[in-house]
């Protein structure tokens, strides 16, 4: 598992979260923080060593506090620190590649203040290639995990990692689809695939006939330990990718967020 560290409030309440669950999936944790630089000469990889450390010292010092948090949150999961050069959401995207999860704050440090959602944890939600939760709002302790359906292959892939969330936390799933379009049936069925696979896991199903799937997630949001969405397969765009539901709940939401793929 890979987290975000800049320092920030948000990103050390993503560290706290992804120490938690990284001793849920028995793995250990890396703490990765991008270091921006502007001077394209001290990328190559002839940068004077001196340069280099000077560089590095104030970055080592925000993972420091990142794995401090890490141990605080979970003592008994190993943690790494890392730290590149380049900008976070191109180098978190890379990361993706061989990382089960990738956790973010909703803001860093550079974000704007009042802004629904940082522009590095929306690149990153978008165009990793692994899972993504967004840290945000509050995880109520005993709720559930809140998954919206759709008979798309992200909305397979969503059910998927909601019932390993749900049966990592011992709880149940609400499912929730916005009906507009006559395929509940075959939605039903798809849930009942998934309950089959996982019987201790409760489900309840929720259909709610408007058109917006992610105001009815988000309203539901308010009491669920994590809230799931799929994001699509491709698309131009990182609203594309994401699509108006993943955006929407990755920026209104009351608990955190992931992006399944």
């Amino acid at each position: 598992m890979v987290v975000g560290a800049d320092g920030s409030t948000a990103a050390l309440a993503a560290v706290r979260w992804a120490a938690v669950e990284a001793g849920r999936r028995g793995t250990g944790l890396v703490a990765f923080h991008a270091e921006l630089c502007d001077d394209p000469d001290l990328l190559p990889h002839g940068k004077p060593p001196g340069d280099a450390e000077l560089l590095m010292e104030p970055a080592r010092r925000l993972l420091r506090q990142a794995a401090e948090t890490a141990r605080q949150a979970a003592p008994a999961v190993p943690v790494r620190m890392c730290v590149r050069l380049g900008t976070a959401a191109e180098l978190l995207a890379a990361l993706s590649d061989e990382a089960g999860l990738l956790a973010l704050g909703a803001h860093g440090l550079g974000g704007a203040r009042g802004g629904a959602i940082g522009s590095v944890a929306l690149r990153a939600a978008a165009s990793a290639r692994c899972p993504v939760v967004v840290i945000r709002g509050s995880a109520a302790a005993d709720g559930p995990v809140v998954v919206g359906l759709d008979d798309s292959d992200g909305g397979e892939r969503a059910l998927a990692f909601a019932f390993d969330a749900a049966v990592s936390r011992g709880t149940g799933i609400e499912a929730v689809h916005a009906w507009h379009d006559g395929r509940e049936g075959g939605l039903r069925e798809q849930v009942a695939a998934w309950s089959r696979k996982h019987p201790v896991v409760p489900v309840r199903m929720h259909v709610v006939r408007v058109r917006s799937a992610a105001r009815a997630l988000s309203g539901i949001s308010a009491g669920a330990q994590l809230i799931v969405a799929g994001a699509r397969a491709s698309g131009p765009l990182a609203g594309g990718l994401l699509g108006s539901t993943g955006y929407w709940l990755l920026a209104h939401a009351a608990c955190p967020v992931a992006v399944a793929r």
